[in-house]
């Protein structure tokens, strides 16, 4: 089974809640600027179902073609984003995808990710499942999305993210 990482950071001085910590997390200096997710982009990150079936939830499938059982609704939707940007991972240098929430949005998805610590997640462009990960710590100003097929991938997200090239 491939497998993924999605950290998460909080970027705020307190230090990293991450999904999955293989490096620290960027000082907000370093984060690099971003732009404007595309409304129809449909970014979204939600909770994996314990089993599927259920009149909550969704299934898609994941890169390895296994069903994934997701729950309704997304605590994490486009809307929530202020700005995506390529970014490198300061473990192994390789390109991720930062995101940056709203001022709105960040209590709320501090809230929605403190309930789910310890608990696994997917992140989702349109039906695609970029990665699946286990909440470590809580989050609010934003995430940076790892293990990524390399450079052209973050690159192919980011322009369809966005509608620009990095």
């Amino acid at each position: 089974m491939r497998s993924s990482l999605l950290i998460m950071t909080m970027l705020l001085g307190s230090g990293l809640g991450a999904c999955t910590q293989t490096s620290p997390p960027p000082a907000a200096a370093d984060v690099p600027a971003g732009v404007s997710p595309l409304a129809q982009a449909r970014i979204q990150m939600r909770e994996v179902a314990a089993e599927a079936g259920g009149s909550n939830s969704t299934t898609l499938t994941d890169r390895d073609g296994n069903a994934l059982p997701l729950l309704e609704p997304a605590f994490i939707t486009t809307s929530d984003i202020a700005s995506v940007a390529v970014g490198t991972d300061g473990h192994n240098g390789q390109d991720t995808l930062v995101l940056r929430f709203t001022d709105a949005a960040a209590p709320r998805i501090l809230a929605a990710t403190e309930a789910r610590v310890g608990k696994r997640v997917a992140f989702t462009i349109g039906d695609q499942v970029l990665n699946v990960a286990v909440i470590a710590g809580p989050f609010a100003q934003s995430m940076q999305v790892t293990g990524l097929d390399g450079s052209d991938e973050a690159h192919r997200l980011f322009t369809e993210i966005t509608g620009k090239a990095p």
